[in-house]
């Protein structure tokens, strides 16, 4: 007898990312854009006067930005440096989120919400330590202050990531509604198969 087919049936394969993994990215991507784009960030300064904090401490902006040419009196080296830490970004992202989707393919709005969340996070938070320890052979900073400038590196970035975290959840929530209908349809599928095979077992038995 044949063998019952499988009560979810997921015609995605299993690197793929699908509708709210590649939303999470695409919305870290543009974040990234945003953050290297002067005209966004002197608008957004004047509202928002956190955001020259951390430069005036001596530590990387908010979340690794990303932009084609160096800014204003920038040097070429810290150019490279923020281009570096939007790559880790988008990179420590694309790892997360292919690895959930791999173990769960299908979030519903609540779980993308979380994994849009999470994965921001800790996307923020490689980013901008590679930066900050790059950054730190420039500025030949001593241990302790390597040490501080880490510490605290570490709580902005993760500050930021939250709130910035909670943009790229809503993107993910939006995109879930469509990542449940595969796997609706394929629990129906099998079900309807199963029912079916359940109907002949015992036209079956009589032959």
């Amino acid at each position: 007898m044949a063998s019952e087919p499988s009560l979810v049936a997921s015609d995605r394969p299993a690197a793929s990312m699908g509708r709210v993994g590649w939303s999470v990215l695409l919305a870290l991507f543009v974040l990234a854009l945003l953050g290297g784009f002067r005209p966004f960030i002197g608008w957004l300064s004047t509202w928002v006067v956190a955001l020259l904090f951390p430069p005036a401490a001596g530590l990387p902006s908010l979340w690794p930005p990303l932009r084609l040419t160096p800014l204003g009196d920038t040097s070429v080296t810290v150019w490279l440096i923020d281009l570096l830490g939007a790559a880790v970004m988008l990179i420590t992202a694309w790892v997360w989120l292919r690895t959930a989707s791999i173990r769960r393919p299908f979030p519903g709005r609540a779980r993308a919400f979380g994994r849009g969340l999470s994965v921001t996070i800790v996307a923020v938070i490689a980013g901008n330590v590679v930066r900050g320890v790059a950054q730190s052979f420039l500025l030949h900073a001593d241990l302790g202050t390597y040490l501080g400038q880490l510490l605290g590196n570490l709580i902005v970035s993760a500050l930021t990531g939250l709130l910035l975290g909670v943009i790229v959840g809503a993107v993910a929530a939006l995109a879930a509604r469509q990542d449940d209908t595969p796997q609706m349809v394929g629990i129906a599928s099998g079900s309807d198969a199963a029912a079916k095979l359940s109907t002949q077992e015992p036209h079956l038995d009589r032959r």
